[in-house]
């Protein structure tokens, strides 16, 4: 049986974790969440996620500094980041090259359901490579 892939949610809004804690823990998926960059990167260098999904706003540090940082890390490599944002309009959209901290852009207008099953293609994808 494959083990179960790992996510961890970084973000200040305290409904928006809530909502995709849920919506990623229905899916199958271990959840972890922070409510902030330092928060994340503590539990990051701890649970060793499979998935990132960040807020790129967030007081103490935001998005793209923690994701710096947990780049940083060795086992980081293998680590789909996923960068949510109010301030993406366009809609979710994948770049060649990491932009910001990641290549993996969703805006938090995106339905929380409709962001696991993106995560749970870009897996895929990475998986059959």
């Amino acid at each position: 049986m494959e083990n179960k892939k790992r996510v961890l949610i970084v973000d200040d809004n305290h409904f928006f974790r809530e909502v995709m804690t849920n919506e990623f823990s229905e899916a199958g998926f271990d959840v972890f969440a922070a409510e902030d960059g330092q928060e994340g990167l503590r539990k990051f260098e701890k649970m060793h996620p499979d998935v990132v999904i960040v807020d790129k706003i967030m007081p103490k540090m935001g998005g793209t500094r923690f994701m710096k940082k947990a780049q940083e890390l060795d086992f980081s490599k293998d680590v789909l980041f996923v960068t949510v944002s109010s301030m993406i309009s366009e809609p979710p959209h994948e770049h060649h090259h990491d932009v910001l901290g990641s290549k993996v852009h969703i805006p938090k207008t995106t339905r929380p359901i409709d962001i696991v099953i993106l995560v749970e293609q870009l897996l895929s994808r990475k998986a059959a490579k």
